[in-house]
């Protein structure tokens, strides 16, 4: 027997209401301004971006981007960059938290934006159990990122997550 929502589902599976998100946070990450450059690798153009450190803020978590983790960008063939960052929160309240941000990045220019860069991207959290922050672990969730407003002389990137319900 089928349920009536799954029968909406097959009947518009684009419908408008197929996920629901939660916003999580928006943080500021400071990036190194010099860029690591592996150069042409096995798996194509490869660099490293250095997290210097940031702020996290939301409606459930607070606190700062740790220096030392890192963005690993790959430029494909196809002109598209896909990035791994790794990096730590420390919350305001004293735990750690390994965040995993998987992005992709593809110039596509508009008429109204001709630097219009598509940014998304699918985050992962290692929160400890038995904290505030162990929800985090159970749910998938999207982000968007996007260059800071003084990127040239104060390079940092704005991300912004939210939970998928």
């Amino acid at each position: 027997m089928t349920s009536m929502n799954a029968l909406s589902a097959e009947k518009d599976p684009n419908r408008d209401n197929r996920l629901e998100t939660r916003f999580v946070y928006e943080s500021h990450v400071s990036i190194d301004k010099n860029r690591a450059t592996v150069g042409q690798s096995k798996y194509g153009e490869r660099g490293i971006v250095w997290i210097t450190g940031g702020d996290v803020k939301g409606p459930k978590i607070k606190g700062s981007v740790m220096p030392g983790g890192g963005d690993w960008q790959l430029g494909r063939p196809d002109g598209v960059l896909d990035l791994t960052a790794r990096y730590a929160i420390k919350t305001d309240d004293g735990h750690t938290i390994v965040v995993t941000n998987n992005a992709l990045i593809d110039h596509r220019p508009t008429e109204k934006n001709p630097d219009y860069d598509y940014v998304r991207s699918v985050l992962s959290f290692e929160a400890p159990i038995g904290s505030p922050y162990e929800w985090m672990n159970k749910s998938i969730f999207l982000g968007t990122v996007e260059r800071g407003p003084n990127f040239k002389t104060d390079p940092s990137v704005i991300i912004r997550v939210w939970e998928v319900l």
